[in-house]
């Protein structure tokens, strides 16, 4: 896989329009072998569902922002860089939230099929989900592990986990106004759980 089958796939051109022809392209070169080095050295834990994660979400901002910070630049501003590319493709995710808050219900239907979407597709080898309500007015649960947070820290760049909690912000408020999408904290940011509150409006 390549970074351009990724959420990352406008990157070599965002690449060269904000650093130049050449440089850009260096940068994305290099940024595609940071990538498929992550990829041959990953463990995907014999799951078909974190490798995708890896693949195609966690991988391509990570790779990103080691170049990066090899090119010699500080933290905050290789994070800045980082964040636009992530946050292009959270409006990507907003869009889908927004066509299932025009359907009729729309609570009701995420309510249903909240559950079964979290086991199927952040299982037990990468998060530990705590189910707190799930009823006619609120959806709450609180992630105490995330793949996110555990490889950012493992890769030696646990700033990073920030630029994925932020991408559930932006997405989630697609669900606006039947559903209101809020916390408190993240582990990224040092708290004991991610805890997401989906609130009927």
């Amino acid at each position: 896989m390549n970074i351009s089958e990724t959420t990352f796939s406008f990157l070599q051109q965002d690449c060269i329009k904000e650093f130049g022809n050449q440089k850009g392209k260096e940068l994305f070169e290099s940024t595609e072998q940071m990538y498929q080095h992550l990829l041959n050295t990953a463990d995907y834990k014999n799951s078909e569902v974190i490798q995708d994660h890896l693949k195609k979400k966690l991988f391509p901002p990570m790779a990103y922002y080691k170049v990066l910070l090899a090119e010699g630049y500080e933290k905050g501003i290789a994070l800045d860089y980082v964040k636009k590319e992530t946050h292009k493709a959270a409006l990507v995710k907003k869009e889908e939230m927004k066509r299932l808050a025009k359907m009729p219900f729309a609570y009701a239907i995420y309510r249903m099929g909240v559950k079964r979407y979290m086991r199927k597709n952040f299982p037990d080898e990468g998060w530990e989900t705590q189910w707190v309500r799930c009823d006619n007015r609120e959806i709450h649960f609180n992630l105490h592990r995330c793949i996110y947070s555990e490889l950012s820290k493992a890769y030696g760049c646990p700033e990073l986990c920030c630029v994925y909690c932020e991408n559930d912000d932006i997405s989630f408020s697609g669900l606006l106004p039947k559903i209101k999408f809020k916390r408190t904290g993240t582990l990224g940011s040092g708290s004991s759980c991610c805890d997401f509150h989906f609130i009927k409006a």
